[in-house]
């Protein structure tokens, strides 16, 4: 498998994880860091990874990742939140 193709399928399983990566949280070495962002900057082109800012560390899932992936609508809204939401204690 390419660099490329590692990329790709690291950020897609890091989405179905957690909803929202940045590029340090990718099992990649520093060396490959240079086309790790391009190929991320790629993915959103095509509209797989989304930034709220193109200056944003935080990729989320783009819109097509949302429908094709079957991401739960908890996960998606939790990468879009600035602040975990909070969890009820009480019972």
């Amino acid at each position: 498998m390419s660099l490329r193709d590692s990329v790709w399928d690291a950020a897609l399983e890091q989405l179905v994880k957690t909803g929202k990566f940045r590029i340090r949280d990718l099992p990649f070495e520093e060396s490959e860091l240079t086309t790790v962002r391009r190929v991320a900057r790629e993915m959103e082109g095509f509209d797989w990874l989304a930034r709220t800012s193109p200056s944003s560390p935080i990729w989320r899932a783009g819109p097509k990742a949302e429908v094709l992936m079957n991401l739960s609508d908890f996960k998606i809204q939790l990468a879009r939140a600035k602040q975990p939401p909070e969890v009820s204690t009480s019972e």
